[in-house]
């Protein structure tokens, strides 16, 4: 468009176009509009997502201007706006032949190809529309091209063109989340955090590159580094919302509970609470012992989205605390009904079922949650701890050699099964493998009296504890 249909996007002029077109279609009247006002129009109703007008607008161009080029651009442009985009794709061809190097047929047909998923082709044109377009547009199709990149999965093109446009524009916030995207995707924390803070040398005013350091350095475990970068996040941009949720994740990874509540206290000045929110608020409290408040925040919670798992499980969580463990395997049940594909609500129903006695029963919801996370640890160790307290030691063993291809050598479940084959009466093989545990994992011995009390009066026993005692 040129600086002349560009001064119709004046609001004023635009309304007073607006008017006279939709009066012209009311009445049934014709009336003179040029090329630089119908393109002008299209785009307003595109704006407004008004798809139907922008094509009655088109329909009247066609009689008007039935070989003009941008008209025809429009048209292909109202196509994809419709969700029509394979309609648009010969025209926008057509139009390329004639000018190969506009960079808005590139760019709109480079769109096209996206929202069909033929990621190469996009990129084909993205690339064609980098070596005509302005600074400006430029920084624009480097998002463009790094977002083709990681829909087919190529994180280190993507990486590249979002390095690109970070030295084109350091301020561009979207290049900025979408590198971290990549590193996250990429498991890169480390050089994901060292990017940042080399960017930070330079830019240290950019709260998306401060909450993306954070997010980082969390995933690296340094939570009191991550803290600090996320406290800079909230100086920069005081109604950031991820960073204070993020810095509370980060606090509670900490056991500082009180201090995360706050954080997530603070979040309410300009946000309203979320189901999310009130949960994990519900679980500070639960963490430093106020029940009360905990459930209150977790039925709150519930009210604001009666399917959110997370608030079942921490009711689940109190009722198991209060010895109310019916109760507490109800709500488990609920939160597996609303989330079936978490291993770890698996573990907890299983737990509290064993805790009841009701061993088929766990052994069934371990086994369900094994399947869907076949490295949990945690699974793994109550599975045996299950059969062994239901006196099932063969299948116990059973279970300890699976644990083994699935987790490799692991001193507790090498432990308990010591505990097995020593309560099957295979005592060879018992204490051949109670001399290797006690040579490598010696700490993790105590852990056999619980189980096996009898030990305590073994003299073999005792004997191998007082010779591998470090």
């Amino acid at each position: 468009m040129n600086e002349e249909g560009r001064a119709y996007r004046d609001e004023l002029t635009l309304k007073s176009l607006v008017r006279k077109f939709e009066d012209m279609v009311e009445q049934g009247d014709q009336a003179f509009f040029d090329v630089d006002e119908l393109e002008g129009l299209i785009e307003h109703y595109l704006e407004h997502k008004a798809q139907r007008k922008a094509q009655a607008v088109l329909r009247y161009s066609c009689q008007l201007y039935p070989g003009n080029l941008t008209l025809k651009l429009r048209q292909a442009q109202v196509w994809v706006a419709i969700g029509q985009p394979v309609k648009a794709v010969p025209l926008l061809k057509e139009l390329l032949e004639i000018e190969p190097h506009n960079e808005e047929i590139l760019l709109t047909l480079g769109t096209v190809y996206s929202q069909m998923s033929e990621h190469k082709h996009a990129i084909d044109c993205f690339q064609n529309a980098l070596v005509f377009a302005d600074p400006e547009t430029r920084r624009e199709i480097r998002i463009d091209l790094a977002l083709e990149f990681e829909n087919m999965g190529a994180w280190k093109e993507a990486i590249r063109n979002l390095h690109d446009a970070l030295r084109e524009d350091p301020s561009n916030e979207t290049a900025v989340y979408e590198l971290a995207f990549c590193f996250e995707r990429t498991g890169q924390f480390k050089r994901a955090a060292e990017f940042y803070e080399q960017f930070l040398e330079d830019q240290p005013y950019s709260f998306a590159a401060w909450y993306s350091l954070g997010n980082a350095l969390q995933q690296c475990g340094r939570y009191p580094k991550a803290i600090e970068a996320y406290d800079f996040a909230i100086a920069i941009e005081g109604a950031f919302g991820p960073a204070y949720h993020q810095k509370a994740e980060a606090l509670v990874s900490m056991e500082r509970y009180q201090d995360a509540l706050h954080t997530y206290e603070e979040t309410l000045a300009f946000e309203d609470a979320s189901p999310g929110t009130r949960c994990y608020m519900g679980e500070c409290l639960e963490r430093i012992g106020d029940l009360a408040r905990a459930e209150t925040y977790y039925r709150e919670s519930l009210k604001l989205d009666p399917q959110f798992a997370d608030a079942f499980v921490g009711l689940g969580v109190l009722a198991d605390m209060r010895d109310q463990s019916r109760e507490a395997c109800s709500y488990f049940e609920q939160a597996l009904e609303i989330e079936p594909h978490q291993a770890d609500y698996h573990l907890l129903l299983a737990n509290t079922l064993k805790k009841l006695k009701e061993f088929d029963r766990a052994e069934e919801l371990f086994t369900k949650g094994l399947i869907l996370d076949i490295k949990n640890e945690d699974l793994w160790i109550e599975r045996m701890d299950n059969l062994q307290i239901a006196d099932r030691h063969e299948d116990a063993l059973m279970i300890a050699e699976d644990a083994q291809t699935a987790l490799g050598q692991h001193p507790a479940m090498g432990y308990r099964k010591f505990i097995s084959l020593y309560a099957t009466g295979l005592h060879k093989e018992a204490f051949d493998l109670l001399e290797h545990l006690l040579t490598h994992y010696f700490d993790q011995s105590e852990i056999l009296i619980k189980f096996l009390p009898a030990l305590a009066n073994d003299a073999r026993f005792n004997e191998r504890i007082e010779r591998f005692k470090p």
